[in-house]
C-alpha cells in the first residue's frame, strides 16, 4: 500500500530524468492527467505557458519500508514521471507505476489553461469541467 504526498517547498528540487512514460502525448488525456494532479496534489510547484515545460510537481511516494521522490511534469513529449536513477532502487519502478495508476483513476478537477508550442506556432487551450476534459490546438499565438 502506497501513500502519495506533494512536496510543496519551493526550494525543493530533484535532479531527475524521464523514468516512466505515461503513454499520454496530447489531447483530452493530457488534460485529464493535469486535472487529476490538481485533485490529488493541488497547484504544481511550477507552471508556465510553455507547452514544453507546462508544470512540475515533486511527489513523495512511500510504503512501510521505503520512500521515493518523483517529478511529475509536462515536457516536450507530454506528461511524464521523472526519477533520479542514481537513486535507483529495485522497487522504484513499481512505486512510479502505482503513482501513475493513482493519477489515472482520479477524477479531474476543473481547470482551464492556455499553453503555447513556440516551435510550431500553436496555441493550446485545455482543461476539464465537471469531469469532462477538452483540448483545442490552433495556429498562432
Amino acid at each position: 500500500m502506497y501513500t502519495f504526498k506533494a512536496i510543496t517547498e519551493e526550494d525543493e528540487t530533484l535532479e531527475s530524468s524521464k523514468f516512466l512514460d505515461t503513454g499520454i502525448i496530447a489531447g483530452e488525456e493530457s488534460a485529464k492527467f493535469r486535472g487529476s494532479l490538481l485533485t490529488l496534489f493541488g497547484e504544481p510547484l511550477y507552471k508556465s505557458d510553455n507547452a514544453e515545460d507546462a508544470y512540475y510537481y515533486l511527489i513523495e511516494v512511500s510504503d512501510d519500508t521505503s520512500k521515493w521522490y518523483f517529478t511529475v511534469y509536462e515536457g516536450p513529449s507530454g506528461p511524464a514521471i521523472g526519477y533520479d536513477e542514481k537513486e535507483n532502487q529495485a522497487t522504484a519502478r513499481e512505486a512510479s507505476k502505482a503513482l501513475l495508476e493513482k493519477i489515472k483513476e482520479t477524477t479531474p478537477s476543473d481547470f482551464n489553461e492556455v499553453i503555447y508550442y513556440e516551435d510550431f506556432d500553436s496555441k493550446i487551450t485545455y482543461g476539464c469541467k465537471n469531469g469532462e476534459c477538452f483540448y483545442n490546438e490552433e495556429e498562432g499565438r
